[in-house]
C-alpha cells in the first residue's frame, strides 16, 4: 500500500512531463493570471498609494481592475481546464482498464493539481517580486504621479494569491473528479474522441443569428446621443455576442451543407475532405471560433479606447476647462474690468508668472429647446433631451472683447451687425440656416462662426452642447432673452479667465492672492482654479491606460490559449481520419493542402468577424467616450486602424504557428 502511495506522485509528475503540449499552456496562463493578480494586489496593499498626490483615481481604477480580473480569470481557467481534462480522458480510461482504481486515479489527479499549484505559485510570486516595482513605476509614470517613492512588498498579497489560486485549483480538481467518477473506463476511452451531433434546425438558428447581429449593428451604427445610449450599448453587445455564436455554430453548418450540395465543388479531394471533416464537428468547433472572435474584438477595442483616451488627454482637459482659472460676477457691469485686469497684472509681476489666453466678457446664459430653426422654452419639451441646448447670449461688443478683436477686424471678418442680425456659433454640428427664431421673434443669421473662445467645436453629437448667439446691441439681446422667458437684468454674468502653469508654487501664490482679492468685490459669484482638477484628470486617464494595457494582455493571452487548445484538440481528433485517408491513397502534399485550406477558413473567419464588430462599434464608442470629454474622432479612427492592422499581423503569426502544430500532430501517425 505504501509503495502504491509512493508510486502515485511519481506517476503524476510523469504525466505532467509527458503531456507537456497540454499542460504547459495551462500552466503558462495560470502563471500569467496569478502574476497579474499578485501585482495588482501588491499595488493595492502598498501604503504609499493612499498618500500620493493624485493617487485616488489610480487607486480606484486599480481596485476596479482587480475585481474584474478575478471575475474574468475564474471562468477562463475553468474553461482551459475543460480542454485539459478532455485531452486526458482516454489516458485516464486506460489507467482504469489496466487496473488502477478510481480512488487511486483521484489521488494521482490530486498530486498533479498540487504540483501544478506549487509550480504556478512559485513562478507567479517570483515574477511578481522581480517585475512588480517596474510595473508600479509604469503606473506612476502614466498617472503622472511622483516616481521617487518607496515600493514595499506586502506578505498579505502573497497570501491572497495563494488563497485565490487554491480556490481555482480546488474547483477544477472537484469538477475533474466528478467527471471521472461518474464515467466508466469505456466511456472515458470513447469520450476523448467523441464529437457532437450537427445542431438541428440550423437554418432557423442561422436566420436568428443574422437578425441578432444585424440588430446589434443597427443599434451601434445608428446610435444617438440620448438617455438610452448606455442601455443601447449593452443591448448591442448582447445581440452581437448572440449573433456571433449562432452564425458560427449554425450559420457555418448551413454554409457547409450548401457547399455539399454543389456537386462539382464538393466532389474534389481537397474540398471533400475539408467539408466532410468539419461538418459534423462544427458545433463544437464553432463554439471555440465564436470565443476567438469575441476575445479578438475585446482585445482590439480595449487597446483602441485606452490608447486613444491617453493620446487625447490634452484635448479632453482643454475641452472641459476653457481657462484653468476663472472668476465670475453677477449683474450687469458689476466690477471695474480695467481695475481687475491691472490687479491681475500686478500679481503676475509680483510672482513672476505670465497669465496666458486672457478672457473677459459678459453674457446671459439660459437653456432652450431647438426644433428646426426655432429656439423655445416650455414644459412640453422637457423630456426631449436630445434637442435641449445651453444658449449664451452676448452683444457684439462683448463678443469683440472676448475674441480680442478690433473694430476693423470685426468689419473685415464680416462680423459687424445691424439690428435684427445675429452671429451664431455651435459647439456641435452647424446650425445650418440663414434665419433663427427665438419664440416667435425672427432674426437673420449674418454668419455662422467656425470657431470661438466661447467653446470648443466638435462635429456631430456631443455632451454639454451649446450655442452662442451674438446680438447687434443690448436692445436686441433683451428681446431675444425675453422671448425665451429670461429677464436679462437678473441674468447677466461677467466672466474673467486666464491660464496659469499647472504645477507651479508661484502660480499657486498668485491664485491664492487673487481669490482673496476678488471675494471682497461687489457682485462676486465664484472663483475656480481648475488646475488641480486638470492634473487629476491626466492622472485618471494615465491610470486608465495602465488598466487597458493589462486587460488587453489578459484578453490576448486568453485568445492565444483558446487558439492553441483548439488546434491540438482538433489535431489529435483528426489524426486517425488522415491516417485512413493516407492509406486509401491520399498523398502527403494533398494532406498538407487540405489542412491549410481548413485552418485558413477556420482562422480567418474570427478575424474577419472581429474587424467587422470593431468597425460597427466605432460610432457608439465615440459617443460613449464623449461622456468623459473625448471627441477626437480622427484620433479614435486612426488608433482603430493601427490597432486592427497590428492585431491582424499578430493573429496571422499565431495562425502560422498553430497550423504548424496542427500538422505535426496529424503527421504522428501510428
Amino acid at each position: 500500500m505504501k509503495r502504491q502511495m509512493n508510486l502515485l506522485p511519481r506517476m503524476a509528475g510523469n504525466n505532467i512531463r509527458k503531456n507537456g503540449s497540454a499542460y504547459l499552456p495551462y500552466i503558462g496562463i495560470s502563471v500569467f493570471a496569478m502574476f497579474t493578480y499578485f501585482v495588482f494586489d501588491l499595488i493595492l496593499k502598498n501604503d504609499i498609494m493612499y498618500t500620493l498626490p493624485k493617487g485616488a483615481y489610480a487607486l480606484i481604477l486599480v481596485q476596479i481592475g482587480f475585481g474584474l480580473l478575478g471575475i474574468i480569470m475564474v471562468p477562463f481557467l475553468y474553461y482551459t481546464n475543460s480542454f485539459l481534462i478532455k485531452r486526458r480522458k482516454r489516458e485516464l480510461g486506460l489507467y482504469s482498464i489496466l487496473g488502477l482504481e478510481k480512488k487511486h486515479i483521484g489521488i494521482m489527479m490530486f498530486w498533479e493539481s498540487l504540483m501544478i499549484y506549487g509550480i504556478v505559485l512559485a513562478a507567479a510570486v517570483a515574477l511578481g517580486l522581480l517585475f512588480s516595482r517596474l510595473i508600479f513605476l509604469l503606473l506612476l509614470n502614466l498617472a503622472k504621479m511622483p516616481v521617487n517613492v518607496k515600493f514595499t512588498v506586502s506578505p498579505g498579497a502573497v497570501f491572497d494569491t495563494m488563497a485565490f489560486y487554491a480556490f481555482i485549483t480546488g474547483l477544477n480538481l472537484f469538477v475533474n473528479l466528478v467527471q471521472v467518477g461518474r464515467t466508466n473506463p469505456v466511456e472515458l476511452m470513447g469520450d476523448a474522441r467523441s464529437g457532437e451531433k450537427t445542431p438541428r434546425f440550423t437554418w432557423l438558428w442561422s436566420i436568428l443569428g443574422l437578425l441578432a447581429l444585424g440588430t446589434g449593428y443597427y443599434k451601434a451604427i445608428g446610435a444617438k446621443l440620448d438617455s438610452m445610449l448606455f442601455l443601447d450599448f449593452f443591448l448591442a453587445i448582447f445581440l452581437v455576442i448572440i449573433g456571433t455564436y449562432f452564425l458560427f455554430t449554425s450559420g457555418s453548418v448551413t454554409f457547409l451543407k450548401g457547399m455539399k450540395k454543389k456537386k462539382k465543388l464538393y466532389y474534389r479531394p481537397d474540398n471533400f475532405i475539408t467539408v466532410s471533416g468539419m461538418l459534423y464537428r462544427m458545433k463544437k468547433n464553432a463554439a471555440s471560433l465564436s470565443n476567438i472572435c469575441i476575445f479578438s474584438t475585446m482585445v482590439i477595442i480595449t487597446v483602441v479606447c485606452s490608447v486613444a483616451v491617453y493620446l487625447g488627454t490634452g484635448s479632453m482637459v482643454r475641452e472641459e476647462y476653457v481657462r484653468n482659472v476663472q472668476v465670475t460676477f453677477m449683474g450687469q457691469n458689476p466690477v471695474d474690468r480695467q481695475a481687475l485686469r491691472e490687479h491681475i497684472d500686478a500679481l503676475a509681476e509680483q510672482y513672476g508668472v505670465e497669465p496666458e489666453n486672457y478672457l473677459s466678457y459678459a453674457r446671459v446664459k439660459l437653456s432652450a429647446h431647438l426644433e428646426g430653426e426655432q429656439f423655445r422654452v416650455g414644459e412640453e419639451w422637457k423630456g426631449d433631451y436630445e434637442n435641449w441646448f445651453t444658449v449664451k447670449l452676448l452683444t457684439l461688443e462683448e463678443y469683440r472683447q472676448a475674441e480680442g478683436l478690433t473694430e476693423s477686424e470685426l468689419e473685415s471678418a464680416s462680423e459687424s451687425l445691424e439690428p435684427g442680425e445675429v452671429l451664431i456659433y455651435s459647439t456641435g454640428k452647424d446650425f445650418g440656416s440663414d434665419r433663427v427664431l427665438f419664440g416667435e421673434k425672427e432674426f437673420s443669421v449674418k454668419k455662422e462662426l467656425e470657431s470661438s473662445v466661447l467653446g470648443h467645436k466638435v462635429d456631430g453629437d456631443r455632451y454639454d452642447r451649446a450655442y452662442a448667439i451674438v446680438a447687434a446691441d443690448e436692445e436686441d439681446l433683451r428681446e431675444i432673452a425675453e422671448s425665451l422667458g429670461t429677464d436679462p437684468d437678473s441674468s447677466w454674468v461677467y466672466v474673467c479667465g486666464f491660464d496659469l502653469p499647472l504645477e507651479s508654487e508661484t502660480a499657486d501664490g498668485l491664485s491664492g492672492d487673487l481669490d482673496q482679492y476678488v471675494s471682497g468685490l461687489d457682485g462676486f459669484a465664484g472663483y475656480q482654479d481648475y488646475r488641480q482638477r486638470m492634473l487629476d484628470s491626466e492622472s485618471m486617464y494615465g491610470s486608465l491606460l495602465f488598466i487597458g494595457i493589462f486587460f488587453g494582455l489578459i484578453f490576448l493571452i486568453c485568445l492565444l490559449i483558446i487558439m492553441y487548445y483548439k488546434q491540438i484538440t482538433e489535431g489529435f481528433e483528426d489524426q486517425k481520419n488522415f491516417e485512413i485517408m493516407q492509406k486509401v491513397g491520399l498523398s502527403d502534399e494533398e494532406i498538407r493542402r487540405t489542412i491549410k485550406k481548413q485552418i485558413r477558413m477556420v482562422f480567418l473567419l474570427p478575424l474577419a468577424g472581429a474587424l467587422l464588430h470593431t468597425m460597427a462599434a466605432m460610432k457608439m464608442i465615440l459617443l460613449l467616450l464623449g461622456a468623459i470629454g473625448f471627441y477626437e474622432k480622427n484620433l479614435l479612427f486612426l488608433c482603430a486602424l493601427a490597432t486592427s492592422c497590428a492585431f491582424a499581423l499578430f493573429y496571422s503569426m499565431c495562425y502560422k504557428q498553430t497550423s504548424g502544430t496542427y500538422y505535426r500532430i496529424v503527421k504522428q501517425l501510428s
